[in-house]
């Protein structure tokens, strides 16, 4: 009887482990700091708002960081916990760092051990676009009680928290902060919200609630001014470059900035003075930069800038006249040889800093505020101190100090203000705390003490949300009581079955395991829901951070990544193409970018600016995923509509060649540092090659699909129409002397436009020719030769946009050499079709190296690659980086 007993419990739990969906590879990870894992979190699309969305950043993987969830402008979420006077927040100071054990687009679960004997499980579930909660399971697996303290908080970034409300006997805080808009934003009439109110709520009675002004004895600094009442007068605009070209992102006080007009050398501005007619800061986080010199003379003629990065330790000054309200001057930092100052404290009337080594005299500028100008109020200073007794007449001063050193300035110091500095650091070292500001808040805490029995745990829940002040707090406050309680558990099993719904193939090693889901996780993350104009999902480039155009809707040429996403969500991926569809113009014209609340036509010279014609194509592989007829039927109309427009508006000349049109370097796709475009001349005087190759691959999925449909008549038309392109481009485009493609003049016909052969730059659009099919065998023989050439394009980690023997040539650059993996992927699809597998798996793998590499070491996914380093840049959490799951799965069906 026991030995049956026996068999039917093994029976038994064979079935339930065959019913039991199997746990995705994302819920039980073991990520450590260099695990390739995207950890960047926003809603899920259901809870999704786009008005006011506020993602994170979960970094846990910088020792000299806290594990904190970043933001661009919305402040972070941070913990830190204090025993016996130790204070342990950095990672570098934890007995055993995070480590990540599950991971979705909206979730992630984390283990760590500050102290040795205490373990802590923790979760942060991002619930909707306005709330956030962070779970803490603080546990005590030593052999002794235990006493300790946690101490959850906030820090505010780009703009300072401000009417801050202390309830903290009721267990919340209240305070506000402003995310204004950018100028694109701005020009483009999105609606937005920039005044914004918070409550932070702790799950158990803290025993204190405080807010401090400073974090680490840093002095306190007011934001920029906000002046929108008046234009720019004498703007100077550009980004910061290091010696090899390549540009440095972030904002101030890492990256500085100052200015000096018409020879006057006693009065300055820095990258803390307000700009004209923009609600931006002077340094943008992609490292852009403007500077208004109209603060200082609104008639100057003359300028000298000094640029600064503190990481590379480097600073570089140009000069020039204005000739204009606005001009571009990029500043490279070729200088590092400057002494700098890079301490500086002002205490009770007295500035002080720390000497800086070489320096043969020092200068201090003082502004009052909020005045935007910087006035010298000491020179020649050969110690470093400054009294200034004027600073306790209840004016708010700031201060920087300059080096001098062998005749020339260097930059500026970080500002010091004299403002008293009320420190959370301070703070925890002494227990000391003044009265919490109201205003210009850097942090908000809340401080819990536990008591743990050996063994024992305690839970607490931290809830942040968000609103527009306008809304009722009363309101708020109560919805985000609700989250306090509320069951996370629903939410981390419905990600898990949508996990095991993902259209999954063999992978080839862990590395390409961890770089397809993490770009699962990021794709899903881009859709917001049906909302205003859309009556579909559709996707932006990316939630956190959030950037104008990067925010605004889609494009054609980002959808290229649903022929990725289709495997993930089909019915998303059909429904994104929809949205294309349903702002469609009677005339068949689809606008550039296309959002819940944008329709972006860019008229240029009377003519409305369209996107790369990747739309019938589009719409037949996103068919081809999902086998949905009534989705094929409805989008071949639409894109008959299309096509049809695009050939009647964009050939000009009626030679059957098309030629950019609209504003012609927007509509390309390849919209900045384009070798033909910047140095030979505008667009749309050329029969463009890389459109008219796409135009074939348009033709050619309309008569795919008309055959898909049963009509063989419309099906021979298209035919007729891209063989006939086709010939065109192969009789002019093709050129026999260097075994490569072109555009040519649009007049001539000869890649001659200024310059003899000036057309003549091989650019990563030759080899669309392979991708739509239009190459001999012969032709595709000798462009596979110039692919493959390491002096060329088979560079170390994929296909640059530009040939790297080209002088205009910058790995790190943007159209002129970087790896853009959509691209990539097209040249791979052209490999396999003309049967070079090897090289298309091959180029697979260099791509996918750098990829992985970068969610390795930024745990990001991004906009382009360097073809010859491990690097990424600009724009991350970009979603089109998600095409490469679509590369991998080809690359593993070549050979099943």
């Amino acid at each position: 009887m026991r030995i049956s007993n026996l068999w039917l419990l093994v029976l038994v739990a064979l079935l339930v482990s065959c019913t039991e969906e199997k746990k995705p590879w994302l819920s039980q990870l073991s990520a450590g700091k260099d695990f390739p894992i995207y950890t960047t979190y926003a809603a899920a699309q259901g809870r999704s708002d786009y008005l006011l969305d506020q993602g994170y950043e979960f970094r846990y993987d910088r020792e000299q960081f806290g594990a904190d969830f970043i933001t661009d402008t919305g402040g972070d979420i941070a913990f830190g916990f204090r025993r016996n006077g130790q204070w342990v927040y950095k990672v570098s100071e934890m007995a055993v760092a995070p480590v990540i054990t599950a991971s979705y687009p909206d979730m992630v679960s984390w283990v760590f051990q500050p102290f040795g004997d205490v373990r802590v499980k923790a979760r942060f579930f991002t619930y909707s676009s306005r709330s956030a909660m962070v779970d803490f399971e603080i546990t005590n697996v030593g052999k002794e009680k235990i006493d300790l303290e946690i101490f959850p908080f906030m820090r505010s970034n780009q703009r300072r928290y401000h009417s801050f409300e202390n309830h903290g006997d009721q267990g919340w805080m209240a305070f506000s902060h402003e995310e204004y808009p950018d100028g694109w934003t701005l020009a483009h009439d999105l609606p937005y919200t920039d005044s914004i109110r918070n409550v932070l709520l702790l799950s158990v009675q803290p025993d204190a609630t405080a807010s401090f002004n400073s974090e680490n004895g840093e002095s306190p600094l007011v934001p920029s001014g906000i002046i929108l009442d008046r234009q720019p007068v004498r703007q100077l605009t550009g980004r910061l470059y290091n010696e090899a070209g390549e540009r440095l992102t972030g904002g101030s006080p890492v990256n500085r900035i100052h200015l000096k007009v018409n020879g006057q050398e006693n009065i300055l501005i820095t990258e803390n003075s307000p700009v004209f007619g923009s609600t931006q800061p002077t340094f943008e986080m992609n490292g852009y930069f403007r500077t208004e010199a109209g603060n200082l003379d609104s008639n100057a003629r003359t300028y000298r800038m000094t640029g600064y990065n503190e990481n590379l330790g480097a600073q570089g000054t140009v000069t020039g006249e204005f000739s204009g309200t606005s001009a571009r001057k990029d500043v490279v930092l070729n200088d590092s040889e400057m002494p700098l100052v890079n301490e500086i404290t002002f205490t009770e009337g007295q500035l002080t800093w720390g000497s800086a080594p070489n320096a043969e005299s020092y200068s201090v500028y003082r502004r009052k505020y909020p005045d935007a100008v910087y006035v010298r109020v000491a020179e020649k200073i050969s110690e470093p101190l400054f009294r200034d007794p004027e600073s306790a007449d209840g004016v708010t001063y700031g201060y920087v100090v300059t080096c001098h050193f062998k005749g020339r300035e260097s930059i500026h110091s970080r500002e010091a203000m004299n403002v008293p500095v009320i420190s959370f650091d301070d703070y925890l070292t002494t227990g000391n705390r003044q009265t919490d500001p109201v205003g210009n808040v850097r942090v908000v805490a809340f401080q819990k003490g536990l008591s743990l029995a050996a063994g024992k745990s305690e839970r607490i829940r931290l809830v942040r949300s968000v609103f527009p002040v306008k809304e009722s707090l009363d309101t708020n406050l109560d919805e985000a009581r609700k989250l306090l309680s509320m069951d996370i558990q629903p939410f981390e099993d419905e990600n898990m079955a949508l996990l095991n719904q993902v259209k999954t193939f063999s992978f080839a090693d862990e590395k390409q395991t961890a770089l397809y889901w993490s770009n699962v996780n990021m794709m899903r993350q881009q859709f917001y829901p049906p909302q205003a104009k859309s009556d579909y999902n559709y996707y932006v480039f990316s939630r956190e951070p959030i950037w104008g155009w990067g925010h605004g809707g889609q494009v054609f040429h980002e959808s290229i990544v649903m022929l990725a996403y289709a495997s993930v969500n089909p019915e998303e991926a059909m429904n994104s193409q929809r949205v294309y569809s349903q702002r469609q113009y009677p005339n068949g014209y689809i606008n550039y970018r296309t959002g819940s609340y944008l329709d972006e036509i860019i008229e240029h010279n009377g003519e409305l600016t369209s996107s790369a014609p990747w739309y019938s194509w589009l719409n037949w592989e996103v068919y081809k995923m999902t086998g949905d007829k009534a989705f094929l039927r409805e989008m071949y109309d639409s894109s008959v509509k299309f096509y049809e427009f695009y050939v009647s508006h964009r050939d000009k000349d009626n030679d059957g060649l098309c030629e950019w049109g609209g504003h012609a370097v927007l509509e390309s796709v390849r919209d900045a540092l384009v070798a033909v475009w910047d140095e030979v001349a505008w667009p749309a005087n050329f029969e463009a090659l890389d459109l008219n190759c796409m135009m074939v691959m348009e033709a050619k999925s309309l008569e795919a699909m008309a055959l898909e449909l049963g009509l063989q008549h419309e099906a021979s038309r298209w035919k007729a129409d891209h063989e006939k392109r086709a010939t065109l481009i192969n009789q002019l485009c093709w050129d026999p002397e260097t075994s490569f493609y072109y555009h040519v003049d649009k007049e001539n016909h000869t890649f001659t436009h200024k310059t003899e052969n000036d057309l003549k730059r091989m650019e990563i659009i030759g080899f669309l020719p392979l991708w739509a099919g239009i190459a001999s065998k012969e032709q595709a023989e000798a462009l596979v030769g110039h692919l493959t050439n390491p002096d060329k394009f088979w560079r170390k980690y994929g296909i640059p946009s530009l040939s790297a023997d080209d002088s205009y040539y910058n790995d790190k650059g943007y159209w002129n050499g970087p790896v853009w993996v959509q691209w990539n992927y097209l040249i791979q699809r052209g490999l396999a079709d003309y049967g070079y597998h090897g090289e298309a798996t091959e180029l697979v793998r260099r791509v996918s190296d750098v990829m992985h590499d970068r969610l390795s070491k930024d745990h990001n996914l991004w906009e382009f690659y360097s073809p010859d380093e491990l690097w990424g840049g600009h724009h991350k959490t970009y979603i089109w980086a998600g095409i490469v799951n679509r590369m991998m799965e080809d690359v593993a069906s070549y050979n099943p």
